[in-house]
Protein backbone atom coordinates (compact mmCIF):
# COMPACT_ATOMS: atom_id res chain seq x y z
CA UNK A 1 0.00 0.00 0.00
CA UNK A 2 1.25 3.52 -0.84
CA UNK A 3 2.37 6.00 1.84
CA UNK A 4 -0.54 8.34 0.98
CA UNK A 5 -2.97 5.45 1.52
CA UNK A 6 -1.50 4.82 4.98
CA UNK A 7 -1.92 8.53 5.83
CA UNK A 8 -5.53 8.51 4.84
CA UNK A 9 -6.11 5.32 6.83
CA UNK A 10 -4.42 6.83 9.92
CA UNK A 11 -6.49 9.98 9.60
CA UNK A 12 -9.73 7.96 9.40
CA UNK A 13 -8.81 5.94 12.48
CA UNK A 14 -8.01 9.12 14.39
CA UNK A 15 -11.35 10.66 13.42
CA UNK A 16 -13.17 7.51 14.48
CA UNK A 17 -11.43 7.49 17.86
CA UNK A 18 -12.31 11.15 18.43
CA UNK A 19 -15.95 10.49 17.54
CA UNK A 20 -16.13 7.55 19.98
CA UNK A 21 -14.46 9.48 22.78
CA UNK A 22 -16.81 12.43 22.27
CA UNK A 23 -19.85 10.14 22.34
CA UNK A 24 -18.63 8.36 25.46
CA UNK A 25 -18.00 11.66 27.22
CA UNK A 26 -21.48 12.86 26.31
CA UNK A 27 -23.09 9.70 27.70
CA UNK A 28 -21.01 9.96 30.89
CA UNK A 29 -22.14 13.56 31.43
CA UNK A 30 -25.80 12.53 30.96
CA UNK A 31 -25.40 9.75 33.56
CA UNK A 32 -23.73 12.06 36.08
CA UNK A 33 -26.34 14.78 35.65
CA UNK A 34 -29.18 12.26 36.02
CA UNK A 35 -27.61 10.79 39.16
CA UNK A 36 -27.28 14.22 40.73
CA UNK A 37 -30.90 15.05 39.99
CA UNK A 38 -32.07 11.81 41.59
CA UNK A 39 -29.76 12.17 44.60
CA UNK A 40 -30.63 15.75 45.40
CA UNK A 41 -34.33 15.54 44.56
CA UNK A 42 -36.68 15.88 47.58
CA UNK A 43 -37.41 12.48 49.07
CA UNK A 44 -40.86 11.30 50.08
CA UNK A 45 -41.19 10.94 53.85
CA UNK A 46 -40.80 7.43 55.23
CA UNK A 47 -44.02 6.12 56.74
CA UNK A 48 -43.92 4.53 60.18
CA UNK A 49 -45.68 1.59 58.57
CA UNK A 50 -43.68 0.53 55.54
CA UNK A 51 -43.80 -3.18 56.10
CA UNK A 52 -40.62 -3.11 58.16
CA UNK A 53 -40.26 -2.72 61.90
CA UNK A 54 -37.08 -0.67 61.35
CA UNK A 55 -39.29 2.42 60.85
CA UNK A 56 -41.08 2.02 64.18
CA UNK A 57 -41.93 5.16 66.09
CA UNK A 58 -42.02 5.30 69.88
CA UNK A 59 -45.55 6.76 69.75
CA UNK A 60 -46.91 3.72 67.91
CA UNK A 61 -49.88 2.45 69.95
CA UNK A 62 -49.74 -1.22 68.94
CA UNK A 63 -48.01 -4.15 70.60
CA UNK A 64 -48.28 -7.74 71.77
CA UNK A 65 -47.63 -9.46 75.07
CA UNK A 66 -45.63 -12.65 74.53
CA UNK A 67 -42.95 -14.82 76.10
CA UNK A 68 -40.99 -15.15 72.85
CA UNK A 69 -39.11 -12.08 71.61
CA UNK A 70 -37.03 -13.51 68.79
CA UNK A 71 -36.48 -13.55 65.02
CA UNK A 72 -39.88 -15.16 64.43
CA UNK A 73 -41.56 -12.30 66.27
CA UNK A 74 -39.62 -9.78 64.21
CA UNK A 75 -40.87 -11.46 61.05
CA UNK A 76 -44.48 -11.23 62.18
CA UNK A 77 -44.01 -7.60 63.24
CA UNK A 78 -42.65 -6.70 59.81
CA UNK A 79 -45.84 -8.03 58.27
CA UNK A 80 -48.05 -6.20 60.75
CA UNK A 81 -46.15 -2.94 61.22
CA UNK A 82 -46.32 -3.37 65.00
CA UNK A 83 -43.71 -1.53 67.04
CA UNK A 84 -43.96 -2.57 70.72
CA UNK A 85 -43.56 -5.85 72.55
CA UNK A 86 -44.41 -6.54 76.17
CA UNK A 87 -41.85 -9.21 76.81
CA UNK A 88 -42.58 -11.52 79.73
CA UNK A 89 -39.78 -13.23 81.60
CA UNK A 90 -40.10 -13.86 85.32
CA UNK A 91 -37.95 -12.43 88.07
CA UNK A 92 -37.98 -15.85 89.75
CA UNK A 93 -38.87 -19.29 88.38
CA UNK A 94 -42.58 -20.10 88.48
CA UNK A 95 -43.24 -23.81 88.00
CA UNK A 96 -42.02 -24.59 84.46
CA UNK A 97 -41.32 -20.95 83.62
CA UNK A 98 -37.67 -20.00 84.21
CA UNK A 99 -36.60 -16.86 86.05
CA UNK A 100 -33.74 -14.38 86.11
CA UNK A 101 -32.70 -14.72 89.75
CA UNK A 102 -31.86 -18.42 90.11
CA UNK A 103 -30.51 -18.15 93.66
CA UNK A 104 -30.07 -15.33 96.13
CA UNK A 105 -28.07 -12.70 94.24
CA UNK A 106 -27.33 -15.11 91.37
CA UNK A 107 -28.75 -14.08 87.99
CA UNK A 108 -29.12 -15.77 84.62
CA UNK A 109 -29.46 -12.92 82.14
CA UNK A 110 -28.81 -14.96 78.99
CA UNK A 111 -32.37 -15.36 77.64
CA UNK A 112 -33.33 -11.76 78.43
CA UNK A 113 -30.09 -10.40 76.95
CA UNK A 114 -30.79 -12.28 73.72
CA UNK A 115 -34.37 -11.04 73.54
CA UNK A 116 -33.48 -7.41 74.19
CA UNK A 117 -30.65 -7.54 71.64
CA UNK A 118 -33.00 -8.95 68.99
CA UNK A 119 -35.66 -6.33 69.66
CA UNK A 120 -33.19 -3.44 69.75
CA UNK A 121 -31.66 -4.59 66.44
CA UNK A 122 -35.13 -4.53 64.86
CA UNK A 123 -36.03 -1.16 66.42
CA UNK A 124 -38.91 -2.77 68.32
CA UNK A 125 -39.69 -1.00 71.59
CA UNK A 126 -39.72 -3.13 74.75
CA UNK A 127 -41.99 -3.02 77.78
CA UNK A 128 -40.85 -5.33 80.58
CA UNK A 129 -42.90 -6.27 83.63
CA UNK A 130 -40.91 -6.97 86.81
CA UNK A 131 -43.10 -9.87 87.82
CA UNK A 132 -43.27 -12.87 90.11
CA UNK A 133 -40.37 -12.58 92.54
CA UNK A 134 -38.54 -15.72 93.73
CA UNK A 135 -39.67 -17.13 97.05
CA UNK A 136 -36.64 -15.78 98.92
CA UNK A 137 -37.69 -12.25 97.90
CA UNK A 138 -41.22 -12.56 99.28
CA UNK A 139 -41.87 -10.79 102.57
CA UNK A 140 -45.46 -9.53 102.62
CA UNK A 141 -47.93 -11.78 104.41
CA UNK A 142 -51.69 -12.17 104.06
CA UNK A 143 -53.87 -14.89 105.60
CA UNK A 144 -50.71 -16.56 106.88
CA UNK A 145 -49.17 -16.83 103.41
CA UNK A 146 -45.98 -15.04 102.29
CA UNK A 147 -47.06 -13.93 98.84
CA UNK A 148 -45.50 -10.67 97.59
CA UNK A 149 -42.13 -8.90 97.66
CA UNK A 150 -41.69 -5.85 99.84
CA UNK A 151 -40.44 -2.40 98.83
CA UNK A 152 -36.77 -3.11 99.60
CA UNK A 153 -36.54 -6.24 97.47
CA UNK A 154 -38.37 -4.55 94.61
CA UNK A 155 -36.08 -1.51 94.78
CA UNK A 156 -32.97 -3.67 94.75
CA UNK A 157 -33.93 -5.77 91.75
CA UNK A 158 -35.47 -2.83 89.86
CA UNK A 159 -32.18 -0.94 90.16
CA UNK A 160 -30.21 -3.95 88.91
CA UNK A 161 -32.37 -4.59 85.85
CA UNK A 162 -32.77 -0.89 84.99
CA UNK A 163 -28.99 -0.43 85.10
CA UNK A 164 -28.31 -3.46 82.95
CA UNK A 165 -30.72 -2.31 80.25
CA UNK A 166 -30.15 1.44 80.30
CA UNK A 167 -28.34 1.40 76.96
CA UNK A 168 -25.00 2.26 78.55
CA UNK A 169 -23.71 -1.07 79.81
CA UNK A 170 -23.52 -3.17 76.66
CA UNK A 171 -26.77 -5.06 77.10
CA UNK A 172 -29.16 -2.87 75.11
CA UNK A 173 -32.08 -0.86 76.41
CA UNK A 174 -35.61 -1.38 77.66
CA UNK A 175 -38.10 1.41 76.92
CA UNK A 176 -40.61 0.83 79.73
CA UNK A 177 -40.96 -1.13 82.94
CA UNK A 178 -44.03 -2.23 84.86
CA UNK A 179 -43.88 -2.75 88.60
CA UNK A 180 -45.48 -6.17 88.77
CA UNK A 181 -47.97 -8.12 86.72
CA UNK A 182 -51.28 -9.64 87.78
CA UNK A 183 -49.96 -11.00 91.10
CA UNK A 184 -50.95 -7.82 92.97
CA UNK A 185 -54.70 -8.38 92.59
CA UNK A 186 -55.13 -12.07 91.83
CA UNK A 187 -54.16 -13.88 95.05
CA UNK A 188 -56.79 -16.32 96.27
CA UNK A 189 -56.99 -19.36 98.54
CA UNK A 190 -59.70 -21.74 97.31
CA UNK A 191 -60.50 -22.95 100.81
CA UNK A 192 -60.75 -19.40 102.16
CA UNK A 193 -63.00 -16.99 100.20
CA UNK A 194 -62.03 -14.19 102.59
CA UNK A 195 -58.52 -14.30 101.10
CA UNK A 196 -59.83 -11.94 98.45
CA UNK A 197 -58.89 -9.19 100.92
CA UNK A 198 -55.28 -9.88 99.95
CA UNK A 199 -55.95 -8.05 96.67
CA UNK A 200 -56.07 -4.61 98.28
CA UNK A 201 -53.81 -1.75 97.24
CA UNK A 202 -52.06 -1.33 100.59
CA UNK A 203 -49.81 -4.27 99.65
CA UNK A 204 -48.93 -2.64 96.35
CA UNK A 205 -48.52 1.11 96.89
CA UNK A 206 -45.16 1.01 98.73
CA UNK A 207 -43.79 -1.53 96.22
CA UNK A 208 -44.82 0.70 93.31
CA UNK A 209 -43.11 3.72 94.86
CA UNK A 210 -39.92 1.81 95.63
CA UNK A 211 -39.65 0.33 92.15
CA UNK A 212 -40.42 3.61 90.42
CA UNK A 213 -37.85 5.58 92.39
CA UNK A 214 -35.15 2.95 91.92
CA UNK A 215 -35.61 2.85 88.15
CA UNK A 216 -35.86 6.61 87.70
CA UNK A 217 -32.67 7.11 89.75
CA UNK A 218 -30.86 5.00 87.15
CA UNK A 219 -32.65 6.26 84.03
CA UNK A 220 -34.95 9.28 84.43
CA UNK A 221 -36.18 8.97 80.84
CA UNK A 222 -37.46 5.38 80.89
CA UNK A 223 -41.21 4.92 81.41
CA UNK A 224 -42.41 3.19 84.58
CA UNK A 225 -46.01 2.07 84.92
CA UNK A 226 -48.18 0.30 87.45
CA UNK A 227 -48.94 -3.42 87.17
CA UNK A 228 -51.70 -4.70 84.89
CA UNK A 229 -54.84 -4.95 87.03
CA UNK A 230 -56.52 -8.30 86.54
CA UNK A 231 -59.47 -8.69 88.90
CA UNK A 232 -62.61 -8.12 86.82
CA UNK A 233 -64.66 -6.30 89.44
CA UNK A 234 -65.72 -2.67 89.13
CA UNK A 235 -65.80 -1.96 92.86
CA UNK A 236 -62.32 -3.43 93.17
CA UNK A 237 -61.06 -1.11 90.43
CA UNK A 238 -62.58 1.88 92.22
CA UNK A 239 -61.22 0.91 95.64
CA UNK A 240 -57.75 0.01 94.39
CA UNK A 241 -57.17 3.13 92.30
CA UNK A 242 -58.71 5.42 94.92
CA UNK A 243 -56.32 4.04 97.53
CA UNK A 244 -53.29 4.60 95.31
CA UNK A 245 -54.18 8.21 94.52
CA UNK A 246 -55.49 9.09 97.99
CA UNK A 247 -52.23 7.85 99.54
CA UNK A 248 -49.97 9.81 97.19
CA UNK A 249 -48.87 7.06 94.82
CA UNK A 250 -50.21 8.73 91.67
CA UNK A 251 -46.89 10.44 91.02
CA UNK A 252 -45.06 7.11 91.07
CA UNK A 253 -46.43 5.81 87.79
CA UNK A 254 -46.10 7.19 84.28
CA UNK A 255 -49.18 5.27 83.18
CA UNK A 256 -52.04 3.27 84.64
CA UNK A 257 -52.55 -0.25 83.39
CA UNK A 258 -55.15 -2.99 83.15
CA UNK A 259 -55.78 -6.36 81.52
CA UNK A 260 -59.13 -6.99 79.96
CA UNK A 261 -60.32 -10.59 79.73
CA UNK A 262 -63.92 -11.66 79.37
CA UNK A 263 -65.87 -14.24 77.43
CA UNK A 264 -68.56 -11.63 76.98
CA UNK A 265 -69.06 -8.75 74.58
CA UNK A 266 -66.51 -6.08 75.65
CA UNK A 267 -69.08 -3.36 75.00
CA UNK A 268 -71.35 -4.69 77.74
CA UNK A 269 -70.94 -4.76 81.52
CA UNK A 270 -72.10 -8.03 83.07
CA UNK A 271 -72.87 -7.90 86.78
CA UNK A 272 -69.80 -6.56 88.60
CA UNK A 273 -67.61 -7.07 85.55
CA UNK A 274 -67.05 -3.74 83.79
CA UNK A 275 -67.17 -3.23 80.06
CA UNK A 276 -63.92 -2.30 78.33
CA UNK A 277 -64.83 1.40 78.30
CA UNK A 278 -66.21 1.40 81.82
CA UNK A 279 -62.89 0.16 83.19
CA UNK A 280 -60.71 2.86 81.63
CA UNK A 281 -63.30 5.55 82.35
CA UNK A 282 -63.33 4.59 86.03
CA UNK A 283 -59.55 4.77 86.27
CA UNK A 284 -59.50 8.10 84.46
CA UNK A 285 -62.21 9.62 86.65
CA UNK A 286 -60.32 8.73 89.83
CA UNK A 287 -57.02 10.03 88.46
CA UNK A 288 -58.74 13.28 87.45
CA UNK A 289 -60.27 13.68 90.91
CA UNK A 290 -56.78 13.68 92.41
CA UNK A 291 -55.23 16.05 89.88
CA UNK A 292 -53.87 13.57 87.32
CA UNK A 293 -56.28 14.13 84.42
CA UNK A 294 -53.48 13.66 81.88
CA UNK A 295 -52.33 10.32 83.27
CA UNK A 296 -52.39 7.87 80.33
CA UNK A 297 -53.56 4.28 80.40
CA UNK A 298 -51.98 1.26 78.76
CA UNK A 299 -53.96 -1.93 78.19
CA UNK A 300 -51.14 -4.45 78.36
CA UNK A 301 -53.19 -7.61 77.87
CA UNK A 302 -56.47 -8.21 76.06
CA UNK A 303 -57.59 -11.08 73.89
CA UNK A 304 -60.04 -13.90 73.20
CA UNK A 305 -59.25 -17.60 72.79
CA UNK A 306 -60.32 -19.51 69.69
CA UNK A 307 -59.22 -22.96 70.88
CA UNK A 308 -59.55 -24.82 74.17
CA UNK A 309 -56.45 -25.05 76.32
CA UNK A 310 -55.08 -24.43 79.81
CA UNK A 311 -57.78 -22.75 81.95
CA UNK A 312 -59.86 -22.06 78.82
CA UNK A 313 -63.49 -23.14 79.23
CA UNK A 314 -65.09 -21.02 76.49
CA UNK A 315 -63.94 -19.96 73.04
CA UNK A 316 -65.04 -17.61 70.28
CA UNK A 317 -64.82 -18.11 66.55
CA UNK A 318 -61.83 -16.60 64.73
CA UNK A 319 -64.24 -14.15 63.10
CA UNK A 320 -65.55 -12.94 66.47
CA UNK A 321 -61.98 -12.62 67.74
CA UNK A 322 -61.21 -10.31 64.80
CA UNK A 323 -64.35 -8.26 65.42
CA UNK A 324 -63.43 -7.78 69.07
CA UNK A 325 -59.89 -6.79 68.18
CA UNK A 326 -61.31 -4.10 65.92
CA UNK A 327 -63.68 -2.91 68.67
CA UNK A 328 -60.89 -2.68 71.26
CA UNK A 329 -58.59 -0.73 68.95
CA UNK A 330 -61.39 1.63 67.89
CA UNK A 331 -62.47 2.33 71.46
CA UNK A 332 -58.91 2.78 72.66
CA UNK A 333 -58.18 5.35 69.98
CA UNK A 334 -61.41 7.24 70.64
CA UNK A 335 -60.70 7.40 74.37
CA UNK A 336 -57.71 9.76 73.96
CA UNK A 337 -56.60 8.36 77.33
CA UNK A 338 -55.52 4.87 76.32
CA UNK A 339 -52.19 5.36 74.59
CA UNK A 340 -51.12 1.78 73.92
CA UNK A 341 -52.73 -1.65 73.54
CA UNK A 342 -50.80 -4.92 73.77
CA UNK A 343 -52.84 -7.76 72.29
CA UNK A 344 -52.52 -11.20 73.81
CA UNK A 345 -50.93 -12.90 71.96
CA UNK A 346 -48.62 -13.81 69.08
CA UNK A 347 -45.55 -16.02 68.54
CA UNK A 348 -46.80 -18.27 71.33
CA UNK A 349 -47.24 -21.66 69.67
CA UNK A 350 -50.61 -23.29 70.29
CA UNK A 351 -51.61 -20.90 73.07
CA UNK A 352 -55.38 -20.46 72.84
CA UNK A 353 -55.35 -16.69 72.18
CA UNK A 354 -52.60 -16.72 69.54
CA UNK A 355 -53.72 -14.88 66.40
CA UNK A 356 -50.91 -16.42 64.35
CA UNK A 357 -50.81 -20.10 65.42
CA UNK A 358 -48.65 -22.73 63.71
CA UNK A 359 -51.55 -23.50 61.36
CA UNK A 360 -51.40 -19.96 59.94
CA UNK A 361 -52.66 -16.41 60.59
CA UNK A 362 -56.25 -15.97 61.79
CA UNK A 363 -58.62 -13.20 60.64
CA UNK A 364 -57.56 -11.09 63.65
CA UNK A 365 -54.02 -11.00 62.24
CA UNK A 366 -55.21 -9.44 59.00
CA UNK A 367 -57.62 -7.18 60.84
CA UNK A 368 -54.77 -5.72 62.88
CA UNK A 369 -52.60 -5.41 59.79
CA UNK A 370 -55.33 -3.36 58.11
CA UNK A 371 -55.86 -1.16 61.20
CA UNK A 372 -52.16 -0.38 61.54
CA UNK A 373 -51.88 0.56 57.87
CA UNK A 374 -54.84 2.91 58.15
CA UNK A 375 -53.88 4.39 61.54
CA UNK A 376 -50.16 3.90 62.27
CA UNK A 377 -50.40 6.40 65.13
CA UNK A 378 -53.32 7.86 67.09
CA UNK A 379 -53.92 11.56 67.26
Amino acid sequence: MSQSGNSRRGSSITDLRMTLLTGFAFVLVIILVTSCIVYFAPKAPTSVISGSSTNCAADSPYGFTTIHADAQLVGAYKQLGVCWVRYQYHWGQQKSHPGIEVDTGVYNWGPVDAAIAAMNAANIHVDFAIQYAPEWRLSQVCKGVVFLPGPDDMAQFAKIIATRYDGKHGHGHIDAFEIGNEEYDSFFIKSDPSSIQCRTANYYGPVLKAGYQAIKAVNPHVLVGMFGMWYQNLQHVKDFMTYLYAHGYGKYMDYMNYHYYTYNDPAVAVGNQPSFDQWWQTMHEIATKYGFSEKPIWVTEVGWPTTFGFNVTQVVTPEVQAQRLQYIMDEAQKSHIIKRVFWFTINYGKQSDNIDPPSGPLPAFYMLQQIVRQRPVWS
